[in-house]
């Protein structure tokens, strides 16, 4: 009904409009109705000024409802009671209406439930623009940094030296240890920075976690396996070598008394120096382990240069590839497609290469299998864009059982194995800012990574 009379309402007012025009124009043509003429103009401007308002009226309502729906509005609504004529445009607004006003109530709960998980988490939470403005930082941050508030990162300057520039830099998904100290209490931090944009604002949120704890766990159990292995070996050389020193003793007292020579034997004496040829193994494998174990200490320095990763690897294959086919097995290089340099010491990276290449030419020998025996070096790009070399095996595998002890000095499962290869290695990597990781699957391959 409204909209039959809203247009019935502009074909008269358009029907007058039209009237009146051609009454004008009839008017026109007697020279002698000036008066009447002008009255007639001044009708047909009203008139049509009337059509045009009563037209821009609804426009007005139609634009005023969409500029709520673009303003998120909650309390759109377009009232039937007005003469409007587009009821099931209106019902259709206003239905409109009601989406935005329940997404709106949807998105205010959710911030109001990030915002609580923000707050009680316990790894501290920061967010900042690329402005360096402060967006979100909890609770758990604000203690570990020893801060009340915080407004922009330029603040943490305060906090640690560089720490501001630090968070800039920070390659996403990339995790950093700082050691920060509040109060009396010294931490180490672990950083991770993630990235992203909302509209046009590029956000990085940071997380900071004490980990000293963590770390001091570590090194204490990494100390408790470490003197094991220096405890074994050093009882293991030095009880026989007391026990024989007892025995040799015997052979030239009685009681407390010394044997004179006339009553010594030659069997006696062979024996004994029999036993001091042992004792002198020992003493000499004794003074091995040590030289051994300063060795891991004692590092040189590494005299870093840039290379090529292809170059490195045909200074291994020169150096490996006829003494592995002797014994059956293909060493095989895979090259990354594009350019790959390392910044290193050639001679440490090619140490720890060739020792993780002799691991798993005896770990495939061990295996004793009639299948292709083969080890694979492959040069790759790291998740955050640094070089990675992967050393692969199909050889008798590593269980989880001594997984975690592979790279702790002087573990070995060799028989005539010394156990410092892949401490060395690690610290050779750690000299070079990276680290060295091992993944295996007994029985089928084992995967040591070089990561810088």
């Amino acid at each position: 009904m409204n909209s039959n009379r809203y247009y019935t309402s502009i074909i008269v007012r358009v029907i007058f409009i039209t009237l009146t025009a051609l009454l004008l124009a009839f008017v026109s043509f007697k020279t002698n109705y000036l008066y009447s003429i002008f009255v007639l103009i001044i009708i047909e401007i009203l008139q049509t000024w009337g059509l045009i308002r009563h037209i821009m009226r609804r426009r007005n309502d139609l634009k005023r409802m969409l500029e709520y729906i673009k303003e998120n509005n909650p309390s759109l609504y377009f009232s039937k009671s007005r003469d409007y004529p587009f009821n099931e445009l209106g019902d259709f607004l206003n239905e409109i209406g009601g989406i935005v006003r329940q997404v709106r109530i949807e998105k205010e709960s959710q911030l109001q439930y990030m915002n609580y998980i923000v707050k009680h988490v316990g790894i501290g939470l920061l967010s900042f623009d690329q402005d360096g403005n402060v967006e979100i930082i909890n609770q758990a941050a604000k203690d570990l940094l020893g801060l009340r508030e915080l407004n922009s990162i330029s603040s943490l300057e305060g906090v640690l030296h560089g720490l501001p520039e630090t968070l800039k830099k920070l390659i996403a998904e990339e995790q950093k240890v700082i050691a920060l100290k509040s109060g009396n209490r010294l931490q180490q931090l672990a950083i991770r920075v993630s990235s992203f944009k909302i509209g046009q604002k590029e956000i990085r949120l940071v997380s900071f976690q004490d980990i000293k704890n963590e770390l001091d766990e570590k090194e204490m159990d990494s100390w408790q396996k470490l003197i094991r292995v220096l405890t074994h070996e050093i009882i293991n050389s030095v009880t026989p070598v007391t026990s024989l020193t007892t025995t040799i003793s015997g052979f030239f007292r009685k009681g407390k008394k010394i044997l004179p020579a006339k009553d010594i034997s030659d069997e006696t004496i062979s024996e004994a120096l029999t036993g001091l040829s042992y004792i002198e193994e020992r003493g000499k494998s004794l003074i091995d382990f040590v030289s051994k174990f300063r060795s891991l200490t004692k590092l040189p320095s590494p005299k870093f240069e840039e290379i090529s990763l292809n170059k490195l690897f045909d200074g291994i294959i020169l150096l490996k590839k006829d003494e592995l086919a002797s014994s059956g097995i293909k060493l095989v290089c895979f090259s990354p497609e594009e350019k790959l340099n390392l910044f290193c010491d050639r001679s440490l990276i090619e140490h720890v290469m060739l020792n993780l290449i002799n691991n798993a030419s005896d770990a495939i020998l061990s295996k004793n299998n009639d299948g292709e025996r083969i080890i694979e070096i492959r040069g790759t790009v790291g998740e955050n864009g640094h070089p990675r070399v992967e050393v692969r095996d199909n050889g008798i595998g590593i269980s989880n059982t001594i997984m975690e002890n592979v790279f702790i000095p002087f573990f070995t499962t060799k028989e005539n194995g010394s156990g410092i290869g892949l401490s060395l290695s690690r610290q050779i990597m750690k000299l070079h800012g990276g680290t060295i990781t091992v993944f295996s699957k007994p029985g089928f391959e084992t995967v040591f990574s070089l990561i810088f």
